[in-house]
């Protein structure tokens, strides 16, 4: 479950999804930068360190042809008008929590 996730695990899961990507269509790591447009020491900070910029990621995923997985990242609800934006406010219950007392 992604919300249980750090954002290092979601990194780690990005590098290994396109890790396997890549080995499955028998491309060379230097073809897939090329291909994406990025240097390879931004792809290998990315293997090493599970760190590079949203905008990388998206190339890498356009390089090997994911565009699913794009897509899935651009999902938003969608309202079909202003009324239905405001009944789905309405049901959402505001919760008040109660501050702790200091221990001092």
């Amino acid at each position: 479950m992604i919300e249980l996730m750090s954002p290092h695990e979601i990194a780690s899961e990005f590098v290994q999804i396109i890790e396997k990507e890549r080995i499955r269509q028998e491309m060379r790591q230097k073809d897939l930068f090329d291909a994406a447009g990025i240097s390879s020491s931004a792809y290998a900070k990315f293997l090493k360190n599970k760190n590079t910029s949203f905008e990388n990621i998206i190339k890498l995923l356009v390089a090997l042809g994911m565009h699913a997985n794009i897509q899935g990242l651009l999902f938003s609800q969608k309202f079909a008008s202003i009324e239905e934006i405001r009944e789905a406010k309405a049901k959402k219950r505001k919760l008040r929590v109660k501050k702790a007392k200091d221990a001092n």
